[in-house]
């Protein structure tokens, strides 16, 4: 039985960010993330002896008429259509499109939005047979075999599907407790070509992800909350080191990125992994996302020693105030430290920084700002937060009406939708616009940037990056003009 696993097309101006992006969003470049969580679905379905095709309709720049043309050709039993909250109207045409063109095939959707609302997109869409809801592989599978078996679907934890005119909510899907049973991505599979952030420097990079769930509580974090709960579970130290093992050897990887939320949360497994990459002689550089609490120099030489080239801090804002509005739990004096240690030892560091949490003020944005001239990471992302269904900080935007959109399209906005009484969107659009312009203008930054350029990948890095920036700068000025 074949099973197409997609990334649909998401037309429209920009290209849509969706897969393996934590807030789905509309980019003027093609920087996009390598959809992990569909190559570990495409992995979990061959295992079990299923013809696994893939389809990303974003990367091929394909019409809604292309994609459905495309599955037609594949003509699969399941159609897996990953989905958000920006992207969902041309989701659900995706899916329309599909039935009306192919006759006998069962359609699922996966993702934070259709786990939130699936009900309602069961009773409002004829198209759609099945939404499997939460963290999705192990869902997709069983929904495979079942219907590969001809079996009734009502034993298929974590589904909600359509039978005799009535939706059914089977019982939830427990979380992975042991992520060292899944097989690793089908890479053969969902190809890593073409997939890279601005800031990667290798030629042939990819992202891996060794650990799923958060345990903090920020409420603009949605991820947690709809599909990896804030249980921290992680593959064993050995298990991620032959993955990265795997990835040098068969598919020539020079530069790997680890998605976890925060892979520094477990001191000893980060450690452990060290010390097997030193061992095994593995030769890649990598980069890491962490906090700046779960980090001290011992665990931060260890990284450095073995690869580990630049770990991106989520910081978030410069006012204490702030920090404790989003429930951050963490002090700017740590974060003064943990970025000092970084330099002495030479690793890059990138800090991400939100505005437009409610409560924010001209006066907060401005601490912000400040705070991250003074850290002075080697680059720094300003976002202007969205309140994505599914979050702490929606439901309190809901209630007190500070939210300010028109359909769910809108959730692809980079320019906010929040307006509070103490700031406009277009405060905080200009509050953006300001950041960035004082961030990298600066001569100190600008001279750093151009003496650290050593070969041909960090020229082409430092011109990625450059083009993003001026290209974000030009966006959030026209927005705010």
């Amino acid at each position: 039985m074949k099973v197409l696993v997609s990334n649909p097309p998401w037309p429209g101006p920009g290209y849509g960010a969706r897969s393996d992006v934590r807030w789905p969003h509309k980019r003027v470049d093609k920087y996009l993330e390598y959809p992990i969580y569909l190559a570990y679905t495409a992995a979990v379905l061959e295992e079990v002896g299923f013809e696994v095709h893939f389809l990303d309709g974003v990367m091929e720049e394909m019409s809604i008429a292309d994609f459905a043309e495309a599955v037609a050709e594949i003509a699969p039993r399941l159609l897996v259509l990953e989905c958000s909250t920006p992207s969902i109207d041309s989701d659900l045409e995706a899916a329309q499109a599909v039935k009306e063109r192919v006759g006998n095939i069962y359609v699922a959707l996966v993702g934070s939005h259709v786990t939130l609302f699936h009900r309602d997109i069961l009773a409002e869409n004829e198209a759609i047979d099945g939404v499997c809801r939460g963290e999705f592989e192990l869902t997709v599978r069983e929904l495979a075999l079942a219907l590969k078996a001809g079996n009734d679907l009502s034993g298929v934890e974590g589904l909600s599907y359509k039978k005799d005119g009535q939706i059914w909510v089977n019982e939830p899907r427990p979380l992975i407790e042991d992520l060292d049973s899944l097989p690793f991505p089908a890479r053969h599979i969902v190809k890593s070509e073409g997939y890279r952030g601005a800031l990667y420097s290798g030629e042939r990079p990819t992202a891996m992800v060794s650990s799923r769930g958060c345990p903090y509580r920020c409420i603009y974090c949605l991820w947690p909350e709809t599909l990896y709960g804030h249980k921290f579970r992680a593959q064993s130290a050995g298990n991620v080191v032959e993955e990265m093992e795997q990835v040098v050897r068969d598919y020539g990887v020079d530069e790997i990125y680890f998605d976890d939320d925060c892979l520094t949360l477990d001191k000893g497994r980060v450690l452990e992994i060290c010390r097997l990459i030193q061992e095994r002689g593995i030769q890649v550089g990598w980069i890491a996302q962490s906090r700046v609490d779960t980090v001290d120099k011992e665990m931060l030489m260890a990284m450095k020693e073995a690869g580990c080239h630049y770990i991106l801090f989520g910081v978030e804002s410069g006012s204490p105030q702030i920090l404790e509005v989003m429930r951050k739990r963490m002090s700017l004096e740590r974060a003064r430290e943990t970025f000092k240690i970084c330099r002495e030892l030479g690793i890059r560091t990138q800090a991400f920084f939100l505005f437009g949490i409610p409560g924010e003020t001209q006066e907060t944005i401005r601490e912000t700002i400040e705070f991250a001239k003074e850290l002075d990471p080697y680059s720094a992302q300003f976002a202007i937060v969205i309140p994505h269904p599914g979050t702490q900080l929606h439901d309190l935007c809901v209630e007190k009406g500070w939210l300010v959109c028109d359909s769910w399209a809108d959730f692809a906005s980079l320019s906010g939708l929040i307006e509070t009484e103490q700031l406009s969107q277009e405060d905080v659009e200009r509050a953006r616009v300001q950041a960035y312009r004082e961030f990298y203008l600066r001569p100190h930054y600008i001279l750093r940037t151009l003496l650290g350029i050593r070969r041909w990948q960090d020229i082409k890095r430092v011109l990625r990056s450059a083009k993003s920036i001026v290209d974000r700068i030009s966006f959030f000025q026209a927005a705010s003009d």
